[in-house]
């Protein structure tokens, strides 16, 4: 790996934008990262926010979700989404999902749609595209939105197969951990709807009356807008929007996203060969495009003699490794919402079965080691540890 984790280009757009409002072309900075990423992203539009968790709240607002609506979600994945649900004063209902692949089960989504269902909202987990071509129709049968949180997610557009339109938005993220950042947090929101598009702009920007689908404003004489009787605001919105030094560094890491990319896959691919061939590590599905926002797989310690979880952890730490993360916890088992209801849903265990089966089976590597040494010795230490488990050495 030869660059830190922010390229020399985020640096220097950065420094720019600390001391000019103009981004290089002549626009601002943020509506020209929008158009940067709308270009790369392949979408008619692009609406960039403070954080994923902003993004997805706002697409959920402007889709006109409210109170006594229902929205479905995996029980494999972060409470934010969930969270968003509940801001908007509805009610998430949690979707099991697939064995191989971890993402939301399009068949568990269908059984759980009701007259109340107003969106179905997927997630791509760890990086592993979602089946949008099954939840796509299962959407248009239903006459249901459909969003793919795609936090974890980030495919090159040569990469892209035909499936990448199929959501009617899809949501970005930009934190620290994820495949390229925005300066520790940052989200863009994409569609190709102009009236969505709109919406969401209102919804993250304070609800102002001139924003449109495309750069966040319509174009107004100063004698308009600097009137006394100009009136601003046409819808109650939140102040989800972009800094200009965010949108910079994210306009510089994006012209660097394929090395992120593939620095990325360079480390997966030695840790898939670092598990291959043993009983107990099972990876997430790797016969497809994946972005590997880490390489996770299913440890199952009853095919080795009992070695728990955390004695793995410890074992692998001890000789050296540099840990590696659990699941999160199903959002519905979290403090924040175990033993509460909301509509039909209670929240409580056996809601998702192989959810919460995989949750306490899962081991997430990182893959955006900025020493690649590094990255070889953990997969040294990980091969080292399953063998020592299961025996072999």
């Amino acid at each position: 790996m030869h660059q830190g984790k922010y390229s020399k280009q985020a640096i220097e757009y950065a420094n720019m934008a600390l001391v000019s409002d103009v981004a290089p072309g002549g626009e601002a900075w943020v509506p020209t990262f929008e158009a940067h990423f709308a270009a790369f992203s392949g979408a008619k539009y692009a609406i960039s926010v403070n954080s994923a968790t902003s993004g997805i709240h706002a697409s959920l607002l402007a889709l006109g979700i409210g109170p006594g609506d229902e929205v479905i979600s995996p029980g494999l994945t972060v409470i934010m989404d969930a969270y968003s649900t509940i801001y908007c004063g509805a009610t998430p209902v949690f979707a099991d999902v697939d064995p191989l692949t971890w993402n939301i089960l399009p068949a568990a989504v269908e059984s759980l749609i009701t007259s109340k269902t107003k969106a179905i909202l997927a997630v791509s987990w760890f990086g592993h595209p979602t089946d949008l071509n099954a939840l796509r129709r299962i959407a248009d049968k239903h006459q249901l939105p459909l969003i793919d949180d795609s936090a974890e997610t980030m495919i090159m557009p040569q990469d892209q197969d035909s499936d990448w339109s199929l959501p009617d938005i899809r949501v970005f993220s930009f934190e620290s951990k994820k495949h390229f950042s925005t300066g520790g947090e940052g989200g863009m929101v994409t569609t190709d709807d102009p009236d969505i598009a709109t919406r969401i702009r209102k919804a993250a920007g304070i609800g102002y009356r001139h924003l449109g689908p495309d750069k966040g404003r319509t174009h107004l004489a100063a004698r308009d807008f600097q009137s006394p009787a100009y009136l601003r605001f046409d819808a109650v919105g939140y102040n989800y929007r972009m800094t200009p030094v965010s949108a910079a560094i994210g306009l510089g890491q994006l012209e660097n996203v394929g090395y992120f990319l593939g620095e990325r896959k360079r480390v997966a691919e030695l840790l898939r060969l670092a598990t291959e061939g043993f009983r107990s590590f099972t990876p997430q599905n790797p016969h497809v495009l994946h972005s590997y926002y880490t390489f996770a797989g299913k440890f199952e310690p009853d095919l080795v003699g009992g070695t728990s979880w955390q004695e793995f952890y410890d074992k692998f730490t001890l000789a050296g490794g540099d840990g590696f993360y659990s699941n999160c916890m199903n959002p519905y088992l979290e403090p924040s919402l175990r033993g509460h209801s909301l509509g039909w849903q209670k929240f409580e265990p056996d809601l998702c079965p192989t959810a919460e089966a995989l949750q306490g089976q899962i081991m997430a590597f990182k893959t955006n080691y900025l020493d690649f040494e590094k990255a070889e010795e953990n997969a040294r230490i990980l091969n080292q540890t399953l063998n020592a488990v299961e025996g072999l050495n």
